[in-house]
């Protein structure tokens, strides 16, 4: 509406008034205006600054936290074809606006109806935006050592981009979902569409059509088969240079996996998104909320128990799994109980929470990560963010939002996307950009770190060899 058109209307010569003039009511309120404009003026104008208040109060700054110890990257210069080496950190802000400059985008704007992290979260469970974000993949299933099955789904297909030295990005998805995920499909769209970059999501065993193939599921703390995937990938594109994001539970998965790789991790940077972090304090916060202990834990239990059941036929003779008592379980932590723990031969399912839980690994991974979290997120809880060990790893970057719910971050009014998309996409390919060359063209150094922790050599560091976290040893 320009200012002549209100103008008019404020005068009582805008076409609208003519309604008003054939009833008693119009007739009154046209009087009324005509004695006291004001009146009129502060009905509009009273709505428009409740808006733009309401819309300041719930805006989220992105908030960023690292310690004062960062590494340096390398960033290789295309016209003079040297190297120079700047601080991580600092590279990351110059790079990536919508994380470091509220003006260019560092400022999420959640939906006015939708300012509530439950309703976010809601909203990203139930609302697939099937009409948006469509991409088409290419499926290969991979064959694991037991006898299991997963998929790898490519974007674009071979056919498409043959295998060359284009960067690649690998996405996990969360509990149970795969490929289909709006959140996914989001970014692939915008990596690869937008970019040009090729995207493979892996798809956990039984999840996104995936068949079942062996007594085994998948869970927190089970990193053999993205690390197969990993191999696969590489295999198949030896050129490209690898980056990995997780979302939620694959964050989880990703985050144990960077870890134990250490410095001879072959992806060369990581995304975590909604991460718990903590299995066993998000079970527990989940456990003392009324919406988490009826929504959102019986939600959870639900659709791990939809996957199981539909390859029940799996553990229907086996002695590890009573089909039956699954059968009769509410929460995720019913079903973590009767089947994740017991599969993977943990003896109690605390035992299980603790040692699949992440955040004990963080100061583990030697490669570039940046964790994104929204501090109403009703699943992976703000109190849970493993904040100290993020500052304290020279290659760790926290970035919260007050608002974003779980997996969500939507803004607009009358149609939504992802704010977090954006980012996530910047952060990305700064990485692919601090040195767009090959592999085999790409000398072969570590990242430096000026760093000056002491380390207690008396207390245990579980370190193997190449600078790899060992696994906990677990009960057999």
């Amino acid at each position: 509406m320009d200012t002549e058109t209100v103008s008019q209307f404020l005068l009582g010569h805008h076409p609208a008034w003519d309604f008003l003039r054939v009833s008693p009511v119009g007739t009154r309120i046209l009087l009324t205006h005509q004695d006291k404009p004001w009146i009129l003026l502060h009905l509009i104008l009273l709505p428009v600054l409740f808006v733009s208040l309401f819309r300041y109060y719930v805006a989220s700054p992105v908030v960023l936290s690292y310690g004062k110890n960062n590494a340096t990257i390398k960033v290789f210069d295309k016209e003079t074809g040297k190297t120079k080496s700047e601080n991580l950190i600092d590279y990351i802000k110059r790079k990536c606006p919508s994380l470091s400059n509220p003006a260019r985008g560092a400022l999420f704007h959640p939906s006015l109806w939708m300012t509530s992290g439950h309703l976010q979260t809601a909203y990203a469970a139930y609302v697939n935006f099937e009409h948006t974000y469509h991409i088409k993949y290419q499926r290969e299933l991979l064959s694991t050592p037991d006898g299991g099955t997963v998929s790898i789904d490519w974007s674009p297909s071979m056919a498409e981009m043959p295998a060359d030295d284009t960067p690649t990005l690998v996405l996990l998805h969360g509990l149970t979902g795969g490929s289909f995920e709006s959140y996914i499909r989001a970014l692939v769209e915008t990596m690869t569409k937008d970019h040009g970059y090729r995207c493979v999501v892996f798809n956990a065993r039984a999840c996104a059509n995936t068949e079942l193939t062996s007594a085994q599921l998948y869970c927190g703390s089970w990193t053999e088969d993205l690390r197969m995937v990993v191999k696969h990938i590489r295999k198949t594109l030896p050129e490209a240079k690898l980056m990995s994001i997780g979302f939620s539970l694959g964050s989880n998965i990703l985050m144990n996996y960077m870890g134990e790789e250490g410095d001879q991790c072959e992806f060369m940077g990581a995304v975590s998104v909604g991460n718990p972090f903590d299995l066993m304090g998000a079970c527990l916060s989940l456990e003392r909320r009324f919406l988490g202990k009826n929504v959102y834990s019986p939600a959870m239990g639900g659709n791990l128990k939809g996957i199981f059941m539909r390859h029940a036929k799996w553990f229907e003779n086996s002695d590890i799994v009573d089909v039956e008592e699954v059968k009769r379980g509410t929460s995720m932590r019913d079903f973590d109980d009767r089947v994740t723990r017991k599969v993977f031969q943990y003896r109690t399912v605390h035992e299980y929470y603790r040692m699949a839980s992440c955040c004990q690994r963080i100061l583990d991974i030697k490669r570039p990560f940046l964790c994104l979290n929204a501090l109403d997120d009703p699943i992976s809880v703000k109190e849970l963010l493993p904040r100290d060990e993020i500052r304290e790893n020279p290659f760790g970057l926290l970035a919260t939002t007050a608002r974003g719910g779980h997996l969500g971050w939507f803004q607009g009014f009358f149609s939504q996307d992802r704010w977090c998309t954006k980012p996530l996409a910047e952060y990305i390919i700064a990485m692919f950009e601090a040195d767009p060359r090959s592999v085999s063209e790409t000398p072969s150094s570590k990242h430096e770190i000026e760093s000056h922790i002491v380390r207690d050599h008396n207390v245990l560091d579980h370190k193997g060899q190449n600078g790899a976290t060992t696994k906990p040893e677990r009960h057999r």
